[in-house]
């Protein structure tokens, strides 16, 4: 069996929150998806005893807000939606930034000649790599694990693993933007831009500006409590992806016309965005 190194609290306890939230949804007879990846994790994780604790409290937090695992069911939904509309119209070329254990890569229906790469930390990456091996689940694509820190030069990684600028790009920013700075956010933003060619697209989530101000406090000191913080929103998704060339469409987390029938709490706001370069 392949031995994982279990990653620090801080990375660990994030990765087990997404995952406990997509194994939520998968339990559903009516899920709006199936992820068998983060069950793996959820597994090989529950056999840290100090990340055991941090699940437990993840669930006392979170199982009192009505609604809120809803958000995470509708957002991958979405988001797989759209990716799969990218590669349906002919993209073979995905990129996730700020991969963590997302299970993309073996649960979604992928046209052959897919490639796909997944930016993180080194210490995801290696758990990451060690999990999917561990799982035993036949990858959907080719995978190439990224280990790169997006606040450094990740853009020479991406292209040392095989990354092709010349070819259209399917783009996925997701749980990432409103923990990095204004600045910070805009160099992601210009730095994917200037690896995609025309027809690339772009799917990613950001949060309202209203969660940085009162409005937003209670759930802000809930994400605070898992040793994260919200460092930047916006409400002007549109525009600022325009000025980079992107044409987009965006929607409020809670809207039903993406919510497969689902009721999604109005707290934590957030927009999700499509955008074609």
């Amino acid at each position: 069996m392949v031995e994982l190194k279990t990653p620090s609290v801080g990375v660990g306890q994030t990765a087990l929150f997404t995952a406990w939230m997509r194994q939520l949804e998968s339990e559903r007879p009516d899920g709006l998806f199936r992820d068998p990846l983060a069950a793996a994790m959820l597994s090989a994780l529950a056999e840290d005893p100090v990340l055991a604790e941090v699940a437990e409290v993840i669930k006392q937090t979170h199982n009192s807000a009505a609604g809120f695992p809803t958000y995470f069911a509708v957002r991958t939904r979405f988001l797989d939606d759209e990716i799969l509309a990218g590669v349906g119209a002919g993209i073979r070329q995905v990129v996730t930034l700020a991969a963590g254990v997302d299970g993309r890569t073996v649960r979604l229906a992928l046209p052959a000649g897919t490639r796909w790469f997944e930016v993180e930390l080194p210490e995801m990456t290696q758990f990451k790599d060690a999990l999917i091996a561990r799982s035993g689940l036949p990858l959907a694509c080719e995978r190439h694990g990224v280990a790169a820190d997006l606040r450094e030069d990740w853009q020479s990684r991406l292209r040392a693993a095989g990354f092709d600028p010349r070819q259209p790009t399917v783009w996925l920013v997701e749980g990432l933007l409103m923990y990095l700075t204004d600045t910070a956010g805009e160099s992601l933003l210009a730095g994917l831009t200037e690896l995609s060619s025309p027809g690339s697209r772009l799917m990613l989530e950001h949060l309202k500006a209203a969660m940085l101000e009162e409005e937003g406090r209670p759930v802000r000191e809930r994400v605070e409590e898992q040793g994260a913080k919200w460092l930047s929103a916006r409400d002007d998704l549109e525009e600022w992806l325009g000025g980079h060339g992107w044409r987009a469409r965006v929607y409020a987390g809670d809207d039903p016309r993406i919510g497969h029938g689902r009721t999604v709490a109005p707290l934590p706001a957030c927009w999700l965005a499509a955008a074609e370069l």
